[in-house]
């Protein structure tokens, strides 16, 4: 591992730690995945991820925040924001789709982030790391949507008319219906 790896590792240590993609990574292979990842600085306003462009990359927030900002027309609206210990980018990390929302730095910002080459070449070095992020990847995304139908459920029952209660179950029926197909 880099010299310069090494030190972000040990100064983000807890944001490392706190992160859940790479919950149950012991030590070792934290210092294995750090041969493969780049450590980045945004300055405040810099867009990190542009929404409608297309890279494939996870990012884990070490120090600062992010907005996530979705376009409408001419207006930006705000979805959330992102804090030390989130990680983003996982929506098109394995498909390689554009990205559906900006993520612009609210503050100055450090980033860990393993773009999908340095992913496959993990999996070669060590296995267990890449498997291990690919598991904790698929709980992350699982409980966003989870949480995403929830939400929505919520929603429409307090604010919906029968035809919108009728529009989200034939919605959430086309959703769940290709996951098989």
């Amino acid at each position: 591992m880099s010299p310069e790896a090494k030190k972000h590792i040990q100064q983000f240590h807890k944001e490392i730690r706190s992160s859940r993609i790479l919950d149950n990574l012991t030590l070792d292979e934290i210092e294995r995945m750090g041969n493969h990842v780049r450590f980045d600085d945004f300055v405040e306003g810099a867009d990190i991820l542009s929404e409608g462009n297309t890279y494939q990359g996870l990012w884990l927030i070490l120090d600062g925040t992010c907005k996530v900002i979705k376009r409408s027309g001419e207006q930006e609206n705000v979805l959330a924001t992102l804090e030390p210990g989130t990680v983003f980018g996982e929506m098109s990390f394995f498909e390689c789709v554009p990205h559906s929302a900006s993520v612009r730095a609210e503050t100055n910002v450090k980033t860990l982030c393993l773009t999908r080459e340095e992913f496959e070449a993990l999996r070669t070095s060590c296995g267990t790391v890449n498997e291990k992020i690919a598991i904790n990847l698929v709980k992350l995304i699982s409980d966003r949507l989870r949480r995403m139908d929830g939400w929505t459920c919520e929603l429409i029952e307090t604010d919906g008319s029968t035809q919108q209660h009728q529009e989200w179950h034939d919605f959430r029926a086309r959703l769940y219906s290709d996951i098989f197909d």
